[in-house]
């Protein structure tokens, strides 16, 4: 029976690409949380996951990214010394970044422990730095020196910030309650009595009330007056995590956000304190004043962004047009920069009543990617039903507001050999497609079910012009009109199916998947049999290759099966390895086989399959598909990062630096020398 006619056709895709504004970027939706204006050269610095480090000279409307050594570690705060020659970011493993061109480059400093630091700052009275981390690792370097030096510390929990006051005082905040303070400039410190257990989440001096103040996540706040010596501690009406402080000067009122969306107040210098309502329920992650304006804005989850202008006493939304996470603002000039967990940047020069989108939110993790029919235009798929396109070559994407809902997963897309349209699908049953250039979709299948429609694949059979909808649990579904209507097959996905193929040659498909189960459809998938594969192991992975005419199937304990007759029969080859394999792909002009599979394990194959020869990967991640390009060699992307790349025919295998921690899924090679696009948890850009 024909589950068939478009169940839902309209088009859902609007608007107009926003402008580029940013270049050189090799990590496209990195998570910006950390930023700062230079003031002595205006230059605005923001920070994020992926070693990431932008550079705008212009207040945020136009950004270049810095050259950070590879760095793939986040970044977590960046400072300036006070004449701005010298600048500092925490954040890579066992070494701080230090640059003396107003951030443009960046050089690695060692400090010899093999921890991140999470905070750093400048000492103009001391001319010194000190930056402080995990396990309460303290190191210092004075100024035009090139090494920093531990100091030994009386507390081993995490330390998260780091202030130096003007007389000359550091005070170091963290985990569990825990502040320390050093007087000698940051040589010896003594840790303070804070009457908590708290983690101090903010730390922040006040020059107008000459107060220290901390804000804890029981929703406490820590107030010092004799530079951090004694603490005294203060309820402020919440037992909520406080995330943020910020100081109206105009109206001489401190504050704190929280993670429930209320914001508390204080006009006393923190002895007391009220809760003030902020309109929003959603968690408040940053807050900030701005001096020119007289105004507050507060961000955090989408929609919680809030204005004020009367010190705090009431708030009122702000429009803001993305869906991300809005984890920092940035003030520079005037101008607000609001930053994304999902690589949302925005631009705000009204207090942030409006604000321009330089960047919108890209999914937290990309399933797939294909050309669409115009063969210029990329689409990218992902969880909660996301949608992305890119006219520019992977450079800079645009989200697409498709309402398809938030427990649409979208796992696979293929591209229909006849009329060139993206069709993509996952579950619970969700089946989409567009054509032309990929704005204009529609839902051609909808089953409302998980255990019906669990689309985890998508094939396309370019001989035949028939599409598949690999769905286990579930029915594989078939369509022959290029996606727009669908029917059921007879395919058993009970022992559950975990991958297919189909033959360029004949149009033949082959599934596989537990129990060592393989199924056959020779009529374009219409109709499948079951066949003895000869092994009761889980087969994880189908590939067929033209050039030998051949299926292969891999498995657990290294199992590798061939079919040279369209799956009727299958002969059990001898990896070598007892590793779980997944992936197959043939180098046509070397005439060589890899297999890839989990804990770094790579197989080699110069006889077609017929005998393999285990291959130092140099990981222990797990490997996705190989990817034959046509001027990189074979490439193989995998988890944490990990891209393996081989310009002998496989024979030997480099890491390739990739400035992310990321897992990655895939690899799509770019037409006119631009690369190779990456996808997975991140967006990453691969230069030929």
């Amino acid at each position: 029976m024909a589950w068939a006619l478009v169940l839902s056709a309209a088009c859902f895709a609007e608007g107009v690409p926003p402008t580029p504004v940013f270049r050189g970027r090799s990590v496209i939706n990195a998570s910006l949380f950390t930023g700062l204006q230079v003031h002595r050269t205006g230059t605005l610095l923001v920070g994020g996951t992926d070693g990431s480090i932008l550079r705008s000279t212009d207040a945020g409307q136009h950004w270049v990214a810095a050259s950070t050594m590879d760095v793939s570690q986040a970044i977590t705060q960046i400072a300036a010394s006070d004449s701005a020659d010298v600048l500092m970011a925490a954040g890579p493993m066992a070494a701080m970044l230090r640059s003396t061109d107003d951030g443009r480059t960046w050089t690695l400093q060692p400090f010899g422990s093999a921890v991140r630091m999470r905070a750093v700052a400048w000492s103009a009275r001391s001319r010194s730095w000190v930056a402080v981390g995990e396990q309460g690792v303290l190191i210092r370097a004075a100024k035009g020196d090139e090494t920093w030096d531990m100091i030994p510390n009386p507390a081993t929990k995490n330390l998260g910030g780091i202030l130096a006051l003007p007389d000359g005082t550091w005070v170091a905040a963290g985990e569990e309650g825990v502040i320390l303070r050093s007087t000698d400039d940051g040589l010896h410190w003594q840790a303070s009595r804070t009457g908590t257990t708290a983690t101090v989440t903010a730390l922040q001096y006040v020059p107008e009330l000459r107060r220290l103040i901390g804000a804890c996540a029981d929703g406490r706040v820590l107030l010092s007056a004799d530079g951090g010596r004694r603490w005294t501690r203060v309820a402020t009406g919440v037992d909520d995590y406080l995330s943020a402080l910020a100081y109206d000067v105009q109206h001489k009122a401190l504050l704190a956000a929280t993670a429930k969306g209320a914001v508390v107040r204080s006009t006393d210098a923190g002895r007391s304190w009220q809760i003030v309502p902020s309109g929003t329920s959603y968690y408040l992650q940053h807050l900030v004043y701005l001096p020119k304006q007289g105004a507050l804005v507060a961000s955090g989850e989408p929609g919680a962004v809030r204005r004020s202008f009367d010190g705090g006493k009431s708030w009122m939304q702000a429009s803001v047009p993305t869906n991300d996470r809005i984890s920092r603002l940035v003030v520079a000039d005037g101008a607000l920069t609001g930053l994304g967990q999902f690589g949302a940047v925005m631009r705000s020069t009204d207090a942030g009543a409006t604000w321009q989108v330089q960047q919108q939110a890209i999914s937290l993790y990309v399933h797939d990617v294909q050309f669409a029919a115009d063969g210029k235009t990329l689409v990218s798929v992902g969880p909660q039903g996301s949608v992305a396109r890119s006219t520019d070559l992977g450079r800079s994407w645009e989200p697409l507001p498709l309402g398809l809902g938030q427990d649409v997963y979208l796992l696979s897309a293929t591209k229909d050999p006849v009329s060139g349209a993206v069709v993509a699908g996952g579950p619970p049953g969700t089946i989409i497609r567009a054509e032309g250039d990929a704005t204009a979709w529609q839902r051609s299948l909808e089953v409302n079910s998980a255990s019906r429609g669990y689309f985890q694949k998508m094939l396309a059979d370019a001989k035949n012009g028939v599409l598949l909808a690999l769905a286990s649990p579930g029915v594989v579904m078939r369509s022959i009109d290029g996606g727009r209507t669908w029917e059921a097959t007879d395919a058993r996905t009970d022992p559950h199916l975990f991958d297919a193929d189909v033959s360029s040659a004949d149009g033949s498909f082959i599934a596989a998947g537990r129990d060592g189960v393989i199924q056959v459809s020779r009529n374009g998938g219409q109709h499948w049999d079951a066949i003895k594969s000869g092994v009761a192991t889980h087969l994880y992975g189908v590939g067929f290759v033209r050039e030998l005419g051949a299926f292969f199937v891999l498995g657990a304990n290294g199992v590798i099966l061939r079919s040279v007759d369209s799956g009727a029969t299958w002969q059990s080859l001898d990896s070598g390895s007892n590793a779980v394999l997944r992936y197959v792909a043939y180098d046509a002009s070397s005439k060589v086989l890899i297999a890839t599979g989990d804990r770094g394990t790579l197989l080699r194959s110069a006889d077609g399959g017929a005998s393999w020869q285990q291959i130092r990967s140099g990981t222990e991640q797990a490997l996705r598909k190989p990817v034959v390009t046509r001027k990189q060699g074979i490439m193989i992307p995998g988890r944490t990062g990990t891209v393996l790349r081989s310009v002998d025919a496989g024979a030997t295998w480099q890491q390739m630096p990739t400035r992310t921690t990321g897992h990655l899924k895939g690899l799509l090679e770019l037409p006119d020398d631009a690369g190779v696009l990456a996808y997975g948890d991140r967006l990453l850009l691969i230069g030929p």
